[in-house]
């Protein structure tokens, strides 16, 4: 994270060097609006959190994002639902939905286009919902290699206060 500060700060100090005066209020408006995207993004994510309380209630914080693929379907529904299912809403995406269900707006808002199902989603009591992701865990489960699938797993259920 340091190197990534650092490489944000030369670059930063390039950029007003290159554009002289204007170089500082460039610079801090770019901050602006990195800000403001960041608030949205958070709001955004609050607001699906909320909604996703409201729609099932405070006993369930959890949200288990699947389809009926064959690589993980099965492993979910018979590992997974048995374990966390008491605290879990499953959304299965082979199966019909609408973008207004408080499910996929909470699944939209956190988890993103990048190996965006299998997931789970935690909805803590306070905070921000937090994302665990089982795509590539799951494609080396299926050449036989489990290490990833049990890291994620143990991830889950840490967050899960478990």
């Amino acid at each position: 994270m340091g190197g990534c500060l650092l490489v944000l700060l030369a670059l930063v100090l390039w950029v007003s060097v290159l554009l002289g005066r204007a170089g500082p209020y460039v610079v801090g408006l770019l901050a602006a609006s990195l800000v403001a995207v960041y608030m949205a993004m958070r709001r955004r994510k609050s607001r699906a959190a909320a909604a996703f309380e409201e729609q099932h209630g405070p006993g369930k914080d959890l949200l288990i994002v699947y389809s009926d693929s064959p690589h993980w379907q099965a492993y979910i529904e018979s590992n997974w639902l048995s374990r966390w299912g008491h605290r879990a809403v499953v959304f299965n995406r082979s199966r019909p939905w609408s973008e207004q269900q408080p499910e996929a707006q909470l699944w939209r808002a956190v988890a993103g286009t990048v190996e965006h199902t299998p997931v789970a989603i935690v909805i803590p009591r306070r905070g921000l919902p937090r994302v665990v992701r089982f795509f590539l865990a799951f494609r080396d489960f299926k050449h036989g290699k489990d290490r990833k699938l049990r890291d994620a797993e143990a991830r889950l259920e840490r967050l899960l206060g478990g």
